[in-house]
């Protein structure tokens, strides 16, 4: 039975908008790892009755990937010739390409493109030069497609690189937001979801392995603290090291962070290591930390399944080893689920209010940020200022948002702590948000005035 294909409307519409042009094209997708680029490429060659041609690179020298890709290329364009001829090199076999779609429309995927090109380096100036001489005068649809963020950043996409500029559409392609997240989950409550969604960080691949025909927490020791289970330390270092050659420094790097050493000197010496600034660039370009400035820069995770893979699984891979995980995510794991949705549920506010950005009343902002300050108070003293949603439009604050995702409803001790730290921003009567997991306690909604108060439910 096919796999049913969710989401992506909107790169298909873009990819559907250039296909319907006549005249050659090139589409440029990227992102990292288990997104559901492959995916989206099959999905939008299926819909099509024209000829495909899909091919996958991978770690092999350059004469058994030329082969490799020669047969793909026969198998679809001309499968009479298939075994009977070959190509001395790309350029040929390219320029072969570039013949048949003068003759009809071709769509052409090389997926996972970093390896072929590190591979063979002068690939990008072949490219170059037959999209210059041949392939601009036929009807092709060609796709570049790779995981590598980094190397697709830089090699492809910069202004210095051989392709720069003949690409007519770039898809960067990322992780699902908490609502597209939840199209995969029928069956799970609106809190399931929301904690499915940061175990998973959105990441099609990853989202897969939930079932719901199994409770959350079947789930979760299933895939996590069982042997057998989808996320391995094997799996992680497929996330993690792609072409870095240091991956212990990196997953020493990202367990730091996970566990609160977030300031560039924690993070030297948690890893012992007194220069890190070329790792720490390269999780930035891949975009598995991002950076947060403040009085002092810090990082943060951008993967929400790693943060909860270093903080609360990589300690117990002996133990699931030795088939106690289950009894170790009881013990420790379980009681402090809701405190690790914290800054979960922080950022799906984040998306529903961009989700929401100018519609009915909600104001429009371009970026929304943590907010943390040291301050002085009303008697000189220093104190620190901590504010989960902080919305600006240009350098205007718009917004002030707090988040509690736990059982308890949000009271009013916690209301009026929220309206405190409101003195000490430099805002004009900025638009305020409260989300609460389980809602607000009757005090909150009768003290609330112009503040809106919006449940989990209402997210949804």
């Amino acid at each position: 039975m096919q796999k049913v294909f969710r989401g992506r409307a909107a790169e298909l519409n873009a990819l559907e908008h250039k296909f319907r042009q006549r005249g050659f094209f090139m589409t440029i997708l990227y992102g990292r790892r288990r997104v559901g680029k492959t995916e989206l490429i099959n999905k939008f060659i299926r819909e099509h009755d024209c000829k495909s041609i899909s091919f996958t690179a991978v770690e092999r020298e350059e004469t058994e990937l030329l082969s490799m890709m020669t047969e793909s290329v026969l198998m679809s364009l001309a499968p009479d010739m298939a075994g009977e001829i070959s190509f001395g090199s790309f350029e040929k076999l390219f320029a072969f390409i570039g013949k048949q779609a003068e003759k009809e429309r071709i769509i052409f995927a090389i997926d996972e493109y970093p390896y072929l090109a590190k591979q063979c380096p002068y690939i990008q100036s072949v490219l170059q030069k037959i999209i210059d001489t041949t392939w601009k005068n036929g009807n092709l649809f060609f796709i570049l497609c790779g995981s590598l963020v980094s190397f697709m950043k830089e090699e492809v996409l910069a202004q210095t690189a051989p392709l720069y500029g003949r690409s007519h559409l770039e898809l960067h392609l990322k992780p699902f937001n908490y609502l597209e997240t939840a199209a995969f989950l029928e069956g799970f409550s609106n809190e399931e979801k929301a904690i499915c969604f940061g175990l998973t960080n959105g990441v099609a691949k990853y989202i897969e392995q939930f079932d719901p025909t199994y409770s959350l927490e079947e789930n979760i020791i299933g895939q996590f603290y069982t042997i057998g289970g989808y996320f391995t330390e094997e799996q992680i270092r497929t996330v993690i090291t792609g072409e870095r050659q240091s991956p212990a420094l990196y997953n020493s790097i990202l367990s730091a962070v996970a566990t609160g050493h977030t300031k560039n000197s924690e993070i030297a010496s948690y890893v012992g290591s007194s220069d890190i600034t070329y790792p720490l660039k390269m999780l930035l370009s891949a975009e598995l930390l991002e950076k947060r400035v403040s009085n002092k820069p810090y990082y943060v995770l951008s993967d929400s399944m790693l943060a909860f893979w270093f903080k609360y699984v990589n300690r117990a891979v002996s133990l699931i080893s030795a088939g106690r995980g289950e009894t170790y995510y009881r013990s420790n794991v379980q009681p402090h689920l809701h405190d690790f949705m914290g800054k979960i549920f922080e950022k799906m506010a984040k998306e529903y209010l961009f989700l929401h950005a100018g519609l009915e009343d909600f104001p429009i902002v371009t970026e929304i940020t943590d907010y943390q300050q040291s301050v002085l108070d009303e008697n000189r003293k220093p104190k620190q200022i901590e504010i989960d949603l902080l919305g600006k439009n240009d350098n205007n604050i718009e917004l002030v948002g707090e988040c509690k995702f736990k059982h308890a409803l949000f009271d009013l001790r916690e209301y009026d702590k929220f309206m405190e730290k409101l003195k000490y921003l430099p805002a004009i009567h900025p638009e305020l948000y409260l989300f609460s997991l389980s809602g607000f306690t009757e005090e909150v909604k009768k003290n609330a005035g112009n503040c809106k108060l919006i449940c989990l439910d209402d997210m949804y």
